[in-house]
């Protein structure tokens, strides 16, 4: 699975009908009401406002809406688009300004998935990582190599000094085992490595 880093709009004119489309990343269910929230307040005069949705790392939660086109003609084949895609945690949103001609469902359907598509095309993607959150403890007179290292390499999170000294860092998990090579080498074994937790984080 992947997301989107940035948001992304686009916009079609097909018979005279417009469609704005929004493809949005999103991380929680709070985040997609307030995004559909503030498109509705900045498209108040729009003929709908249509979207679809998921979230979770394996797509768990899956929504859309037509807002009042015919059923599956506007949501669902947005929906599809992004499965397609393998995408997930992200809203597509997209708006239409009715221009006079009617599309029919087909007409609609094709309408839909070409703007949510145009707006895939267009994203710059992330990967989904799974990240370790580690306390390294090690004794004082190793400190040299050590802290140096994690300073260049890693992100340092906190330093605990008492008998011995703990450093707190998160490391990609798959780099996990060369990472304990590393710091075994440097401390003669003196290391003690502790993963506290793991999470998954796009990028």
């Amino acid at each position: 699975m992947k997301s989107i880093k940035t948001t992304v709009k686009t916009e079609l004119v097909i018979n005279k009908s417009t469609f704005i489309d929004y493809l949005l990343p999103v991380s929680n269910l709070d985040e997609v009401k307030d995004n559909l929230a503030n498109l509705l307040k900045r498209y108040p005069d729009a003929s709908h406002h249509t979207y679809a949705y998921l979230l979770g790392n394996n797509q768990e939660i899956q929504k859309y809406s037509d807002n009042g086109e015919p059923s599956k003609t506007a949501g669902y084949p947005m929906m599809e688009v992004l499965k397609k895609h393998h995408l997930t945690n992200v809203l597509n949103v997209c708006i239409r300004y009715f221009g006079g001609i009617k599309l029919g469902a087909g007409g609609l359907t094709r309408a839909y998935t070409k703007s949510c598509a145009e707006a895939v095309l267009k994203a710059s993607f992330t990967s989904l990582k799974n990240y370790s959150n580690l306390a390294i403890t090690i004794p004082f007179d190793q400190i040299g190599n050590v802290e140096k290292y994690l300073r260049d390499n890693l992100t340092l999170l906190d330093t605990k000094y008492s008998e011995d000294v703990c450093y707190l860092v998160d490391i990609e998990t798959s780099e996990l085992p060369t990472f304990k090579t590393l710091i075994g080498n440097f401390t003669k074994g003196k290391a003690k490595i502790i993963t506290l937790k793991t999470y998954d984080k796009y990028e």
